[in-house]
């Protein structure tokens, strides 16, 4: 151990950053001196929704499966927080493992546990069906961990809750098949138009609430717009035979919550008001 730090490179990664990406190529095991980090994958079947596998923080060390497997990046992990890791050269690490059972056995019983959890959270949080979302419940969850790192960080958080106009009358005039392409393309505009460390969700048939971590009101105005100019684009491009149209309901809150429940509201009464 002592020689693998002799030979690592000490990094920072601000709130937001990569520390590496899908798909990429690595040469390297980062080690979290201190901060948190998220864990988030892609889907041959959904290549544009990123789907939350895990939180990592100080101790624990992401990147090994890449190197172990000798194959590219199986995820994204972006820090959550300033984190400080130690990246370890890839060649040092596996001769270390090679040469000290005591630290390959270590090894193993940590993938094991991370297995274990993300066994337990995939059973619990199955992405919604149709547009592969994270389902209320899930919402409820992630909301609970994201808002604990913005008290943490103390920076505050935006919700935005939607409500897409009509879906009634476009499943009764055009068919339940429509009907899901506007849903689809209401979710995928969202996710376009949101960050990895965001959390977008379909909070019900026809709603849905997303939650912006580390922003505030001086974005509103360029989020909201980024939303509905992005659904127009993909309504045009996909050829859906009549306007989308969303009502929008915002919360700002500079110490969130510990639970969604008080934001939610609070989305509600805005949507109603800018409704009257």
């Amino acid at each position: 151990m002592a020689r693998l730090v002799a030979k690592a490179v000490e990094r920072v990664y601000l709130p937001g950053q990569a520390m590496f990406r899908q798909g990429e190529s690595g040469a390297h095991v980062y080690v979290i001196l201190g901060g948190q980090v998220r864990i988030v994958e892609s889907t041959p079947e959904a290549p544009l929704v990123d789907r939350f596998v895990g939180e990592l923080g100080q101790g624990e060390i992401v990147g090994e499966m890449g190197l172990l497997l000798d194959h590219s990046r199986t995820a994204t992990v972006m820090a959550v927080e300033r984190t400080r890791c130690l990246m370890i050269p890839q060649d040092d690490f596996t001769q270390a493992l090679e040469q000290s059972p005591p630290l390959a056995m270590g090894l193993l019983r940590l993938l094991a546990a991370r297995m274990q959890n993300v066994n337990r959270l995939l059973s619990r949080t199955a992405p919604d069906p149709l547009t592969v979302l994270a389902g209320r419940r899930t919402f409820h969850d992630q909301y609970r961990r994201l808002a604990a790192g913005a008290r943490r960080r103390r920076s505050s958080v935006i919700l935005l809750s939607l409500d897409v106009h009509h879906l009634k009358e476009i499943n009764d005039h055009f068919g339940y098949s429509m009907g899901d392409e506007v849903l689809r393309a209401v979710a995928d505009a969202l996710v376009e138009s949101t960050r990895t460390t965001d959390l977008v969700s379909r909070y019900g048939s026809d709603e849905f609430a997303v939650l912006l971590v580390d922003a505030g009101h001086d974005q509103l105005e360029v989020i909201v717009d980024r939303v509905t100019n992005k659904l127009a684009d993909l309504v045009q491009r996909r050829a859906l035979p009549r306007k989308v149209e969303c009502s929008i309901g915002i919360a700002v809150s500079p110490v969130p919550p510990e639970s969604a429940e008080e934001l939610l509201r609070e989305a509600d009464l805005d949507m109603n008001r800018r409704m009257i």
